[in-house]
């Protein structure tokens, strides 16, 4: 409670963080909060300071790595960043949101380079957040993106049909399912993945 408590007040309120925690107070808590204020307020490094103290006090604390890596990527040193995020999601698994914020990061680091190996690791991630989350746009954006950049074209229209019938934007959906289903083997993955969303689509429709 008092570590959500202190991460609340340091993303929402960070010039409050001073008033709330005495100098004095060096407890988790307290220092957790004064690294948020930090990284909040763009004093890059007081919050790189800080979040390195409390990983030296508790080093395998996923959402202390976590904000080292959102830190590091907000701050223009993604390559540096990506590790702390890929060592949070082995810790806990079950992390969709970290992992979506892993690809996105992969992506950039990639961008502008023939780095496949960073595509295919972005590809995975997003992969991943998407079977616990699969109803987030932006995941199914950004893989779409990736698959689009190694050249799997089809993969990219399905991710982008189902981006835009989350946003309910229907005829693009569909425009884009159409294309894969054209482009596909009958019978295939990506042919069954492309003819659930025209089903998907045609079942709103005659509910509409």
């Amino acid at each position: 409670h008092a570590r959500l408590k202190a991460k609340l007040i340091g993303f929402i309120n960070p010039g409050r963080v001073p008033w709330e925690y005495d100098d004095r107070d060096k407890s988790i808590p307290a220092n957790y909060a004064r690294a948020i204020a930090a990284y909040r307020q763009n004093h890059v490094e007081e919050a790189i300071k800080q979040i390195d103290a409390l990983l030296v006090q508790e080093p395998e604390n996923p959402y202390f790595l976590e904000l080292k890596g959102q830190m590091l990527i907000d701050f223009g040193r993604v390559a540096e960043g990506i590790p702390y995020y890929r060592r949070a999601v082995e810790i806990l698994g079950k992390a969709p949101l970290i992992r979506i914020a892993l690809g996105h990061a992969l992506l950039e680091s990639a961008e502008g380079s023939n780095n496949n190996a960073g595509l295919q690791e972005a590809i995975t991630q997003l992969d991943r957040a998407l079977q616990d989350e699969p109803r987030s746009a932006r995941a199914h954006r950004l893989i779409a993106t990736a698959y689009g950049r190694t050249g799997k074209e089809n993969l990219a229209r399905i991710h982008l049909a189902e981006e835009a019938v989350l946003q309910n934007n229907l005829p693009y959906a569909k425009q884009q399912a159409e294309a894969a289903l054209k482009n596909v083997e009958k019978g295939s993955r990506e042919w069954i993945q492309a003819r659930d969303i025209l089903d998907h689509i045609e079942n709103i429709e005659n509910k509409g």
